[in-house]
This record gives structure tokens, sequence and C-alpha cells, in this order.
């Protein structure tokens, strides 16, 4: 229902993002926390976990639906591929990303972006808000393809 809303251009009410939104766990600095926060924008629920222990411990207990670990802020603390491992076992329909600017070996579930690229942890977490944002240039532009138009299916029917 809120992503029928704002792909309309409707405001949606607090309570009904806030039931509907991914819980988001950002693990590593306050810095790391501060750069997600502003990356993903207001109303984004993200908890925070200043060591890897802790974020196993919350992944265990109410696990969140993404993780993003700041790789620099935690490799000194753990293996980091192992931390993935672990946080993918406790909830493994989550999402997992990596903020690294160094190539690292990650399993193959972990998407990697750089560190300070907000722009490209948006479009990963929220395309469909990237999407939206998107979308004055490309009409501001032109269509960017020639593709037909989608037909829209309502109630399960095609219109």
């Amino acid at each position: 229902m809120a992503e029928f809303l704002r792909a309309w251009g409707y405001s949606v009410p607090r309570e009904l993002a806030k039931a509907t939104s991914k819980s988001m766990m950002a693990i590593g600095t306050k810095d790391t926390m501060a750069h997600v926060a502003r990356a993903l924008g207001e109303g984004v629920p993200i908890r925070h976990a200043s060591h890897p222990y802790d974020a196993l411990i919350f992944a265990g207990a109410d696990p969140a639906d993404v993780y993003i670990v700041d790789v620099r802020a935690v490799s000194s603390d753990v293996d980091v591929p192992s931390l993935f491992e672990a946080l993918h076992r406790a909830n493994s329909q989550g999402t997992f990303v990596a903020l690294s600017d160094e190539p690292i070996s990650l399993p193959s579930f972990v998407g990697r972006i750089g560190r300070s690229d907000a722009q490209q942890l948006k479009g990963f977490l929220m395309p469909e808000a990237a999407a939206q944002a998107a979308a004055p240039l490309q009409a501001a532009s032109g269509p960017a393809s020639e593709e037909p138009p989608r037909s829209l299916v309502v109630g399960g029917s095609s219109r």
C-alpha cells in the first residue's frame, strides 16, 4: 500500500511507512551510522551496532532485513567474511552490504559498495526511491528507451 501511494505521488502516513519499511542495521562507527542515515534519508529506521558481536546478538534476537557493514571499521575486531556468514545464518532472507573501497573477498550473497558512495547505497537498498529521484531527470531528457508502456495490473487483471 505504501509503495502504491508513493508511486502515485501521495504522502504516506507515518504509521503505514513504519509498518512497511525495511528494518536496517548499520554495523560500524557513529560516522558509519550517520553516513547510512544521510544516504537513505528521513523515515528509514536504522539500528546501530558499534561492534560486530552486538550485531550478532541483535541478529539472533530481532533480525533486520538489511545489514550494512563498514568493513574498515570492523575488520580489526573480526574476520569480515565470517561475520557475514554468521549474519546470513541468522537471517538467510536478509540483504547484506559491505561498505568498502578496497577489494575484499566476500561471500556471494554480499553486495559491495564504496564507503562514501551514498547514491549507490540508496539505489541498492531502495531502488524504488532511486527510480523516483531519476524520473524527473529522464522526463527532462526524454524517454530512455523505445519500450512500449507496461500495462497496469489491478486486482489480478491486466488493463
